[in-house]
């Protein structure tokens, strides 16, 4: 099975990593999207796409400053010029010895470790192991820094892969396990719960 690398791994931490790779306008990290990186033991890591940041050089600022900037000239730094973009990941499982498990992984990826997107029939694997819908305590645990849209992202990505039949069944679980975990602090679950409504809109 061909792997679609993404970028790789730039530091770490148990909690997630950053990564960097060339900016491609064909191929690039999406946000919410589920990806993969090996561990030092062997073991593979999973992990959620949470921020994307598009760097600039000297160039870049200097050509912003041009008016009109011709179209060409935008063309030839999108397509031939090295355009650096760093993505972050949160890690929310591992699966080792063929077994997927909802914890953070026993150690993090070193540097320079591939990251690669994963297949529906990874996504699948993960999603279906363990409790339904457990491994987003990792994406919506710190309140401070809870992002309604990364959650509903997240939601879009994972739902494409899924007949009517199954999604209905994950999404009704994934967001039981949601309500319980916002039980005591309605504003919040619901800002989450509008989110995800008008992502699940935007699969219909």
């Amino acid at each position: 099975m061909k792997r679609t690398g993404l970028g790789y791994a730039l530091n770490a931490t148990s909690l997630g990593c950053t990564a960097g790779c060339r900016m491609n306008i064909e191929d690039y990290p999406i946000l919410g999207e589920m990806v993969t990186v090996t561990a030092p033991d062997g073991s593979t890591i999973y992990g959620v796409v949470t921020n994307i940041h598009i760097l600039d050089d000297g160039l870049v600022r200097q050509l912003a400053t041009t008016e009109p900037i011709d179209s060409k000239v935008i063309e030839d730094n999108r397509k031939y010029r090295t355009v650096p973009l760093e993505f972050t990941l949160a890690f929310v499982g591992f699966k080792k010895e063929e077994k997927v498990i909802h914890l953070l992984p026993p150690t993090p990826p070193l540097s320079l470790e591939s990251v690669f997107r994963c297949s529906d029939d990874e996504l699948r694997t993960f999603m279906q192991a363990g409790k339904i819908g457990g491994y987003l305590r990792y994406l919506v645990g710190e309140k401070q820094i809870l992002n309604f849209d990364l959650v509903a992202a997240h939601f879009r990505y994972t739902m494409a892969i899924f007949n009517e039949e199954e999604k209905q069944g994950w999404l009704e679980q994934s967001t039981r396990t949601l309500t319980h975990l916002y039980r005591n602090d309605y504003a919040t679950l619901n800002q989450l719960l509008h989110s995800l409504a008008e992502s699940a809109m935007f699969n219909s």
